[in-house]
């Protein structure tokens, strides 16, 4: 199984280097029509993990993902996700919803940094059939460097509220900020309700991968171009898997 891991989506960049953590919409539409063509299913994390065997003939399956929970994914993402009748799975930061990224542009004035979805936005979004929500804790710290009890908040509380807002749409699943883990985050996941939890590693989704250790492709604004998305593939020999 191969999982892709997008950030952004918005249709015109304020900077070049907006094409590292973005995709247009019509980029996303052509990802999602690429990885189609080329004999890919895109299935929801939902239906992913509705067997105690995710990795079992799945190797023709991807899922999409969004982390962080921003505004865009609203305005920009989730229309061509309903036109392309396409799922995919939100994680989001119940801490700062109504906030900002201030983890990586703390040094911008608040109303040039990217906003994050308000608690109605986010309902508006759970209340597509095409979407579904995990966590992605609470303040997007870096995990290893927490301590026990910080660690412990950001994995427990996050749950708690996701699990409570939304009910219908949330999955018990966590995606590591920044992708970063060590043995002690894998150890204390095992101490509460996730079922998975997500890294960003570039390789396939394999059964001998731990559950709490389950690797994402990042997807970048060129992943939008059918050729560049092919020679992906193609590099990491995923394309014929």
């Amino acid at each position: 199984m191969l999982i892709f891991n997008f950030h952004h989506v918005e249709a015109q960049f304020r900077h070049p280097s907006r094409q590292i953590i973005s995709i247009t919409p019509k980029g996303l539409s052509r990802f999602i029509r690429t990885i189609r063509l080329l004999g890919f299913n895109i299935i929801s994390l939902r239906e992913a993990l509705s067997t105690s065997n995710p990795t079992a003939n799945s190797d023709r399956c991807v899922v999409l993902t969004f982390d962080d929970g921003y505004v865009n994914n609203l305005e920009e993402a989730l229309p061509v996700l309903e036109q392309e009748r396409c799922p995919a799975t939100v994680f989001v930061l119940p801490g700062r919803f109504s906030g900002t990224n201030v983890w990586d542009q703390g040094d911008l004035p608040e109303a040039e940094r990217d906003q994050l979805m308000s608690i109605e936005q986010m309902q508006t979004l759970a209340d597509s059939p095409y979407m579904t929500l995990g966590s992605h804790g609470m303040l997007h710290r870096h995990f290893p460097e927490l301590n026990d009890e910080e660690l412990r908040f950001e994995l427990h509380e996050s749950h708690r509220i996701l699990s409570e807002l939304f009910p219908n749409a949330y999955l018990p699943v966590m995606a590591y900020p920044w992708g970063e883990y060590d043995q002690r985050v894998v150890d204390m996941m095992a101490e509460t309700p996730y079922a998975y939890g997500m890294t960003v590693e570039t390789r396939p989704w394999k059964a001998s991968d731990h559950r709490f250790t389950v690797p994402r492709f990042s997807a970048f604004d060129r992943d939008g171009n059918p050729a560049i998305l092919l020679g992906k593939l193609l590099r990491h020999k995923l394309l014929f898997a």
